[in-house]
């Protein structure tokens, strides 16, 4: 009897483990890979809150995560209200410019009385490759109208951007520069990825080069280096392949255990939420802090089938809410509906007039000043025209140090969006595959029904004989 009872011990500690085994396998790994950022995401938004916005693309993130009160809103939109009245708007500080008006809420094509997307596409020439890449990002915040015979259409920017790839598969901000950098590699796979609904076979290779490139520049401890391993660069590498489909948080981007999402928060100081530029940075600073939040809300964006730069369901009105409430009630238009950017819509750019045939070329004209400014540094290129064969020589290095320890830091910025027109053939779609478009949830459910379903085959079998 006390054999019987034994064995019978032995069979039941035999089908636990089985039950266990197959609960274990029967899970997706995307379930397991899925990594939360939420928390995260409010964190870092409570560290821009606690002072003044002053920062163009914390505030379009802040609005896509439906995190800006009508206050807030309505503040900022006086900061844009009397930049765009002072001067006349141009470069980066013209891209930005739209991003966060069309965040809040605003319309870039008419706001002040001024055309700001317009200004964007009769722009001749940029002076480097990341001046294309943010030119492309602004014009397909929305779906404007474009007329095809425009300097720099949508079409033109892909294509200049498709000839600016360097050998090894990614790009540099200077077109005459030898070996890419991964910034400006993310940053270029942004814009592309704004255009990849509708593009040519030669967009579509360039994609697929820049993914292959950042899977070989990721280090072992799943961050990327320009100018030493740091968050920026990080930030960057994760906006560029959420913008193109890539999940950076599993497949080939998953390094001893963890990936370049969960290695952001190595990165974080414990003392004010922020982040810091490298993780032996005595303190974070506000430009890395910026960097990193993008990619948080890119990344949480990617989970939803949305993409950080596509502000077309935003709504168009006077108080420029994007669905966020605020406590006090003067600051509250009752009269107008809060809008919020759900999933993305396929982009699309509309062209106007004739049919545009692009031709390819290998030249990047320089024929204006770019000037880019972050953390009060500030990169000038002087007019220079480059030709096709000068795609050869080593660029410039930007530097940035916010602390005695931060040498060599790369004043580079932020940016990404969704996809333009090629008008050039018929276009194509690329298919790149989503590793993380299952919700943890559903995995759950599943292995659940699939374990359930096992269980009851086993007690039928064990007890009943059939």
């Amino acid at each position: 009897m006390e054999r019987r009872a034994v064995m019978v011990g032995k069979k039941w500690f035999g089908i636990l483990w089985g039950i266990v085994l197959i609960f274990v396998l029967s899970f997706p790994s995307e379930s397991f890979a899925a990594v939360s950022v939420s928390k995260d995401i409010k964190n870092t938004a409570s560290y821009f809150k606690s002072s003044a916005l002053n920062s163009d693309f914390a505030v379009a993130a802040l609005a896509k995560e439906n995190l800006l009160t009508a206050n807030e809103i309505k503040q900022y939109r006086k900061v844009l209200t009397d930049r765009v009245n002072a001067k006349k708007v141009t470069g980066t500080e013209l891209v930005k410019t739209i991003i966060a008006l069309k965040a809040i809420g605003e319309d870039p094509e008419n706001f002040q009385k001024q055309n700001l997307i317009k200004r964007v596409y009769d722009t001749a020439a940029e002076s480097s490759v990341t001046g294309y890449a943010y030119d492309l990002i602004a014009l397909n915040t929305d779906d404007y109208e474009i007329p095809s015979d425009a300097p720099n259409t949508p079409a033109k920017i892909a294509a200049k951007l498709v000839d600016a790839e360097l050998p090894d598969g990614g790009w540099s901000w200077s077109s005459s520069a030898k070996n890419s950098d991964v910034d400006s590699t993310g940053m270029v796979l942004t814009a592309l990825g704004t255009y990849q609904d509708k593009h040519d076979k030669d967009v579509n290779q360039a994609i697929r080069d820049g993914i292959k490139y950042l899977k070989a520049a990721e280090k072992e401890n799943a961050s990327f280096d320009n100018y030493g391993i740091n968050s920026c660069t990080t930030a960057q590498a994760i906006i560029g392949l959420v913008s193109v489909g890539v999940n950076p948080s599993t497949g080939d981007f998953v390094k001893k255990g963890t990936n370049p999402v969960s290695a952001l928060s190595t990165y974080k100081d414990s003392k004010n939420g922020g982040y810091k530029w490298q993780t032996t940075s005595e303190s974070s600073d506000s430009f890395s802090t910026e960097q990193v939040f993008q990619a948080l809300v890119a990344y949480d964006l990617f989970l939803k089938g949305d993409t950080l730069y596509n502000f077309r369901n935003i709504s168009r009105s006077d108080a420029g809410s994007t669905g966020a409430t605020d406590s006090d009630a003067e600051d509250k238009d009752p009269g107008k509906s809060p809008g919020h950017s759900p999933a993305a819509a396929p982009p699309r750019v509309v062209e106007k007039h004739t049919k545009e045939v692009v031709t390819k070329t290998n030249t990047i004209t320089n024929t204006k000043d770019h000037t880019i400014t972050h953390n009060n540094t500030t990169t000038k290129t002087n007019t220079v025209e480059k030709p096709a064969a000068a795609k050869k020589q080593t660029p410039a290095k930007t530097k940035t140090a916010s602390n005695a320890k931060k040498e060599d830091k790369p004043a580079t910025a932020a940016a990404q969006a969704p996809p333009a027109e090629d008008a050039q053939q018929e276009p194509k779609k690329v298919v790149i595959t989503k590793t993380t478009g299952v919700s943890p949830v559903h995995g759950w459910v599943g292995s659940l029904s699939a374990g359930a379903g096992v269980i009851l085959l086993i007690i039928r079998k064990k007890f009943l004989g059939v």
